[in-house]
């Protein structure tokens, strides 16, 4: 049976509140954890997309991370005041 994503987001939820205590730092790691799963089933399944993904994304990253250094740095006041 394929489940839609709405099941699966609520199976998720539910695993969340049953077996993961939100008290301690490890919280995140398990949540990240379990986001991470389905990207590594992707690389197997799909390498070459998976590659393409990943590497647009550090480039968004990488893009936007230079666009506010920039900004602070040289003070783009003449770009807001226009």
């Amino acid at each position: 049976m394929v489940l839609g994503l709405h099941n699966m987001v609520e199976s998720v939820g539910q695993y969340w509140q049953n077996h993961i205590s939100a008290d301690g730092d490890l919280s995140l790691l398990a949540l990240d954890g379990i986001l991470l799963i389905p990207v590594v089933f992707a690389v197997f399944f799909y390498p070459m997309a998976m590659l393409i993904i990943i590497a647009s994304v550090l480039l968004l990253m990488l893009a936007g991370y230079e666009v506010v250094h920039f900004s602070r740095t040289h003070h783009a006041h003449w770009f807001w005041h226009r």
